[in-house]
């Protein structure tokens, strides 16, 4: 046999060998490539969806807060009780407030809730003090006039903004005379998915 055509045949051989290897090499790279892109597309799209999902639940708030009242506060001062900013009440009927205050012998707050966006805030109407109740089928004294009284009202659409004001002509101390609290319920929405009827803003 010739020598020569041997080594021409292993020659051509070996490039036909290191060609078919380097051809599976870079589409293997191909396809990994393409693997990493999908992949990635993929997890881009998780991501866009948690993000919506996440935007999604903090666009409403649900929200219970019960807030004991200490020290004094004086006579015109006010105590601001909960700031809900970014977000506004938004539930008809669904936001209260329920609070046990200092009051007078005729049963009237010596105490009154402001509520609205803060710097523009209007007094609520909590109506008159709530007397009876029941305890375990028995009657039940609810406020003690010129001591405390209970109130109950419904909190406005589209305020961000609560406060307590001191409207006696004395300085009211939270400390003497009983325990007194006030406690906040309340539904919401964000205030950029809100009309601006909505929120009382123009």
């Amino acid at each position: 046999m010739d020598m020569t055509k041997v080594s021409y045949l292993q020659c051509f051989v070996c490039v036909l060998v290191l060609v078919t290897m380097t051809t599976y090499t870079i589409a293997g790279n191909r396809i990994n490539i393409d693997a990493q892109s999908t992949t990635m597309s993929t997890m881009g799209n998780n991501m866009t969806m948690e993000q919506q999902h996440e935007k999604h639940v903090f666009d409403n708030l649900i929200v219970s807060e019960h807030i004991p009242l200490r020290g004094q506060l004086d006579s015109g001062d006010y105590v601001l009780l909960m700031d809900l900013t970014p977000f506004a009440t938004s539930v008809e009927g669904h936001s209260r407030v329920a609070l046990k205050v200092p009051c007078n012998d005729d049963k009237s707050p010596k105490v009154a809730i402001l509520t609205g966006i803060a710097p523009d805030l209007n007094s609520l109407d909590i109506g008159s003090a709530i007397n009876s109740g029941t305890l375990n089928g028995k009657p039940l004294d609810l406020s003690a006039e010129g001591k405390s009284c209970l109130y109950h009202a419904e909190l406005p659409n589209g305020i961000t903004d609560i406060a307590l004001t001191n409207i006696s002509n004395k300085t009211l101390s939270f400390d003497e005379g009983g325990y007194y609290s006030v406690t906040i319920t309340v539904h919401g929405a964000a205030i950029e998915h809100l009309d601006s009827n909505q929120t009382g803003t123009q």
